[in-house]
């Protein structure tokens, strides 16, 4: 991707899926694609063994969630004319409002970029306190996974951080925003939004100074075991004991009776065409 307004396209098939899966799986591959995250992250989360617990992180934004198509063996769906006419008109109207809206929001930012200076100074005292908050939150996290005192390298990274913006000082005071969105991005990595939902920038829960905590090494979820196990140690008699009884054990079924119900439904069908 080469830029935070590019697309992806991603389409998973199943014949089923679990609350907000899809959406946790195009997390952990934005994660993946961004270089947060190595590949093997994709089956250390399946390695349910190993790790029964999900970690905590972000899921991808339902605002491109969409239920593409549904397909029945066994079931042939009957379209008219009419309803297609219809759908059509009104899909196409849908389109025109959002891309008329895109368009809007496209020329806004052009603008600003392009209409709108601001003094270096001002800019590299900006990029210089971001650096300052990483470095004080990736202290205080290396105090918590390790207690021992580490290193200081902070005189050395805010050097670094002092050299790339001598090399990209500008003759003049006054630098474009676009121009300035450009130093941020080169020296620390940030732009003013991220895609995927991950809340990056001031509308969102996570500050251009946020770090990205490895998936392995952040708090877990509760497993199913240690919920049920929670349940059942609760006094006799309790709504949440009494809910699990009726919905989990007493409808219970075998492998066979599973299966049996699954060739019967996949039996089923018909046609209105």
């Amino acid at each position: 991707i080469a830029s935070p307004h590019d697309m992806c396209h991603v389409e998973i098939v199943g014949n089923a899926f679990l609350w907000h899966q899809v959406r946790c799986i195009v997390s952990v591959l934005f994660n993946i694609g961004r270089q947060l995250e190595a590949p093997t992250i994709v089956q250390q989360l399946l390695d349910v063994k190993a790790n029964p617990a999900k970690p905590s992180y972000e899921m991808a934004s339902e605002s491109g969630l969409v239920l593409h198509d549904c397909a029945f063996r066994h079931l042939t769906l009957g379209r008219t004319v009419r309803n297609l006419w219809g759908a059509t008109k009104a899909l196409e109207r849908r389109w025109e409002l959002h891309a008329v809206a895109a368009e809007r929001a496209s020329d806004a930012l052009e603008s600003v970029k392009s209409h709108t200076e601001v003094r270096w100074m001002d800019l590299a005292d900006f990029v210089e306190q971001i650096a300052r908050d990483r470095m004080r939150k990736e202290k205080k996290r290396a105090r918590s996974a390790h207690p021992l005192p580490a290193g200081d390298n902070d005189g050395e990274e805010m050097e670094r951080i002092g050299r790339a913006l001598d090399d990209l000082a500008p003759e003049t005071a006054m630098v474009s925003w676009a121009s300035a969105i450009r130093v941020v991005r080169d020296v620390l990595g940030v732009q003013p939004y991220m895609p995927n939902g991950s809340g990056q920038g001031a509308m969102g829960k996570n500050s251009e100074s946020s770090l990205h905590v490895p998936f392995m090494e952040r708090s877990k979820g509760t497993t199913y075991e240690e919920k049920v196990k929670s349940i059942l140690s609760l006094a006799c008699g309790t709504k949440r004991k009494e809910r699990y009884e009726e919905n989990i054990v007493k409808k219970r079924k075998t492998e066979e009776e599973d299966k049996a119900f699954y060739d019967h439904m996949l039996r089923q069908g018909g046609s209105s065409v």
